[in-house]
């Protein structure tokens, strides 16, 4: 990880350096001076209609062509990170008064806004990366590449360390050595876990979400794998492709980034029914707050997520994000459809049951594709 971290350090490093050279003046290497092109020719690189000033008339290019290779990377940073000055004025908006975000940009006040789609592209793509990098750390490890079998043996290996430190506990003890004795004794607990994780995988458990792939791949193995899609060439497809779970799962998280819009239309039906008679709604509304709202929450999975690779486990921060997604849905359905906090109150619980059903509903169908592609 630390290798992407590093490039994109890098990355932020030649947009800053492409900054600073681009400051030097029309004579910096690379570069086509507006003066130059206006003196010579008078003409738009782009339309050829005659430029006076910095910018075309008719089309509205720079007249100030760059062409440095380093240049690229000042876009790029530039376009992540600035969208015109208007990120830093949107995400503040989005988080605190998300109500009032989309109202405005229904009403018309754009310009100072990032718009709802590119706003949505770029939290998904943002969320996926982040996804990429994720390592859920569990208690007892990941056992699903085991067989039945091999768990089993692992597990008699275990219990001979665990009796080692029992061993080792009753010396400690012995000597009075309390420190010694703890230390030994949170050794043994962690053992225990693996044990119980172990002794599960070997009667054909799962150990945890994580040994899934494993699972299936055993089963697709002793040809013990039951699907049942309602047409038997994509049965066939299914079985196939699940002997490669790790493969299935690596199309699925593809197919969830490259039909992720597809949650908008999928949430309209739900706003359209709590809403229904409610005059002056549109389903314009409906699609702005919906793409909104998955921006928000797509930001909290990314945290969730960034948590989960750092092993956070603390009670306060999910019961906050738990928390925050409710609020967030409250006081963004009060702002942009001009209602009071019972009215909002109901439809809150109405939208997060929605939500549930939606993301169900886009998870499955996920599945769906990923494993017949």
């Amino acid at each position: 990880m630390s290798g992407e971290i590093d490039a994109l350090g890098g990355l932020v490093t030649a947009g800053l350096v492409a900054d600073s050279l681009d400051g030097q003046g029309s004579k910096a290497p690379g570069r086509i001076d507006a003066a130059a092109v206006a003196a010579r020719h008078h003409r738009c690189a782009n339309c050829d209609a005659p430029v006076d000033g910095h910018f075309c008339a008719n089309c509205g290019q720079a007249a100030h062509v760059h062409r440095s290779l380093i240049h690229v990377g000042e876009e790029f940073l530039h376009g992540i990170t600035h969208f015109d000055g208007k990120t830093w004025q949107t995400l503040p908006m989005l988080l605190f008064r998300p109500g009032t975000l989309t109202r405005s940009y229904i009403e018309g006040k754009r310009a100072r806004y990032i718009a709802p789609v590119p706003l949505f592209l770029l939290v998904v793509f943002l969320m996926f990366f982040v996804f990429s990098f994720v390592h859920i750390k569990l208690p007892g490890g990941d056992f699903g590449d085991l067989t039945p079998a091999q768990a089993a043996a692992e597990k008699l290996k275990t219990d001979k360390a665990i009796a080692e430190l029992d061993r080792e506990i009753k010396k400690a003890e012995a000597r009075d050595d309390g420190a010694a004795a703890g230390t030994l004794t949170g050794s043994k607990a962690a053992l225990e876990a693996r044990r119980d994780s172990l002794a599960a995988r070997a009667k054909g458990e799962l150990g945890s979400p994580l040994d899934l792939p494993g699972a299936i791949r055993e089963a697709a193995s002793d040809e013990g794998l039951k699907v049942n899609l309602g047409e038997e060439s994509l049965n066939i497809k299914a079985r196939k492709a699940l002997k490669n779970p790790d493969l299935a799962f690596y199309k699925i998280q593809g197919k969830a980034y490259k039909f992720s819009f597809l949650l908008v239309p999928l949430s309209l039906p739900w706003l359209w029914l709590i809403f229904a008679w409610k005059r002056g709604v549109r389903m314009y509304d409906h699609a702005i707050f919906a793409l909104y709202s998955i921006s928000f929450m797509s930001l909290l999975f990314i945290v969730g997520s960034i948590a989960l690779t750092l092993d956070v486990t603390a009670g306060w921060l999910w019961g906050s994000l738990f928390a925050a997604s409710f609020v967030h849905l409250f006081f963004q359905l009060k702002g942009t459809y001009a209602l009071r906090k019972r009215s909002a109150a109901w439809r809150t619980v109405a939208m997060a049951f929605a939500a549930f059903m939606t993301l169900t509903l886009y998870g499955l169908l996920m599945i769906v594709l990923g494993v017949i592609d």
